[in-house]
């Protein structure tokens, strides 16, 4: 019981370490910019809708695969319908690389499609983005931690057609918390409720933007099994973004919904390294 409650404590401990310190990066950048720009803010709706396919590589070498299919959508800041435009199309193949205990390295690939969105001054480009990520978990008695590190590099022809090379770097500080099933046959398998936050940095030429900051984002959704290989994922975002004017926020904010097949059987699946956003 001692050791319980010692590891409840140091949980806990954690926990707001981990808060405190991500709090620290969102608020230094914001503070030091402020006191050069006046900001004005926007509303947008929005929505994302993803599919995804896990399957197995090579087991020797701890290696499996996964292929994200995204529709994201959008309203604008008069229209409040957040399926109105089609913002992007996204294919996104990963490579996965779990040997380690508590550790899963990822190495991927975005093709994203982005239309012109005349309301919201969105224009229309081709991005490509090269991405290294990697997920550390830690369990709870009913639930389980996560902190993630995503670095990418974004590819992609400005509104003036000037190609853009712009390095990224995303830290992800969530939390699993595992359901009680009651029912001898429940209908959903493994259910869990899920939050995250999301802070996102960029370091474009200064000619394109001079802001480090790019995105903070937060999530929470509900995620279960349908069967053990079918787990689907239902929630809701917010999303703060700064545009490359350094002047202008907007709020993005709306549901997300994810389902994903995967091969082999798989008892609960949390979708901690889910890409739910609008930017």
């Amino acid at each position: 019981m001692l050791r319980n409650q010692y590891g409840n404590v140091t949980q806990t401990q954690t926990l707001f370490r981990n808060i405190i310190v991500l709090l620290t990066c969102i608020i230094a950048p914001l503070a030091a910019a402020a006191q050069t720009a006046p900001y004005s803010l926007g509303f947008i709706p929005a929505s994302i809708e993803e599919a995804d396919l896990a399957f197995p590589l090579y087991d020797k070498w701890h290696l499996s695969g996964q292929a994200d299919l995204q529709l994201v959508t959008q309203g604008a800041y008069t229209n409040n319908n957040p399926f109105a435009y089609v913002q992007r199309t996204v294919v996104r193949p990963w490579i996965i690389y779990s040997g380690f205990k508590n550790l899963k390295l990822y190495l991927g690939y975005a093709h994203n499609k982005k239309y012109a969105i005349k309301e919201a001054g969105n224009y229309e480009t081709l991005e490509r983005r090269i991405i290294v990520m990697g997920t550390l978990s830690q369990n709870l008695p009913k639930g389980s931690l996560f902190e993630q590190v995503r670095f990418e590099t974004k590819f992609f022809d400005d509104a003036s057609g000037t190609p853009r090379t712009i390095p990224r770097i995303r830290g992800r500080f969530g939390v699993n918390h595992y359901l009680n099933q009651h029912r001898s046959k429940p209908a959903l398998l493994s259910p869990n409720i899920s939050y995250y936050a999301e802070l996102m940095l960029k370091f474009p030429s200064r000619d394109y933007a001079e802001e480090r900051f790019d995105i903070f984002r937060m999530s929470v959704y509900y995620s279960a099994g349908i069967t053990q290989k079918i787990h689907f994922l239902a929630g809701i975002i917010g999303q703060l973004q700064l545009r490359t004017n350094g002047t202008q926020f907007d709020v993005y904010y709306g549901p997300v919904v994810s389902v994903r097949y995967s091969i082999r059987s798989k008892p609960r699946e949390t979708f901690d390294s889910v890409d739910g956003g609008a930017d």
